[in-house]
């Protein structure tokens, strides 16, 4: 019986190197989909930053849009948001205070990590209840409860699978939540210290490699050696 039946996976920095998914990984994740095994990718990009720079949402079953706010059925060509957008009060006020470049999505609201203070005095003087994720360099601003981990769910719901029988792979702090509530978490080798630290497997690859490197051993044997020269981690969360 197959114990891991889907893939979940971060873009940039995860599939993507500066926003470019090599040949062989888009390789890898379709034998991974051929195997039977749903795919899912999770990334905090809008949609129109995802079009700009990758246009095989149909190698995907479900696409989760900014950080968790968008569920997308490319072969359905259906999208739907998860919650209510963060307040349009927000955007001026940002602007104001000089928060630039704002990329500014469906739902949420996208800047520079330089700009954390400064974006969470506005939340504050504002009155607003929302979340911030960070990401490298960057900031997320969210609304209340919105992450990867949200999406992912919502994703899995959709498609009537667990989270127990999910393999979820990222590089960077918002791909934490999403990682922690898989049934296996995977760092990629480039990722941050405590995504590795936080994740049951680190890929001896980076970026697409990794993920390349992991869809391989997934197909061959449903992670079996992977978790076994690991020590079993991932069994006991779940």
């Amino acid at each position: 019986m197959v114990r891991f039946r889907v893939l979940a996976c971060d873009f940039d920095g995860t599939i993507a190197t500066e926003g470019v998914v090599a040949p062989a990984t888009l390789t890898a994740l379709e034998r991974v989909r051929r195997s039977g095994r749903w795919l899912i990718l999770v990334t905090g990009r809008t949609g129109p930053q995802l079009e700009m720079v990758f246009d095989r949402w149909d190698v995907f079953d479900r696409v989760v849009l900014e950080n968790g706010a968008i569920l997308v059925d490319p072969s359905a060509g259906t999208e739907r948001l998860l919650c209510a957008p963060v307040s349009s009060r927000l955007e001026p006020e940002l602007h104001r205070r000089g928060v630039e470049p704002l990329a500014v999505g469906r739902a949420v609201y996208a800047g520079s990590a330089r700009h954390l203070e400064v974006i969470r005095e506005a939340i504050r003087d504002l009155g607003l209840s929302l979340d911030l994720a960070v990401n490298r360099g960057g900031v997320v601003i969210l609304p209340r409860g919105v992450s990867k981990l949200s999406g992912a769910a919502a994703a899995l719901f959709d498609i009537g699978e667990t989270a127990g029988a999910c393999v979820a792979v990222g590089d960077a702090e918002n791909d934490l939540p999403m990682i922690a509530f898989a049934g296996c978490g995977v760092a990629v080798a480039n990722a941050l210290a405590e995504v590795k630290a936080a994740a049951d497997l680190v890929t001896r690859r980076p970026a697409g490699e990794g993920v390349a490197e992991l869809a391989g051993s997934l197909v061959a044997d449903d992670l079996a050696a992977e978790l076994a020269a690991a020590g079993g981690m991932g069994v006991a969360r779940h």
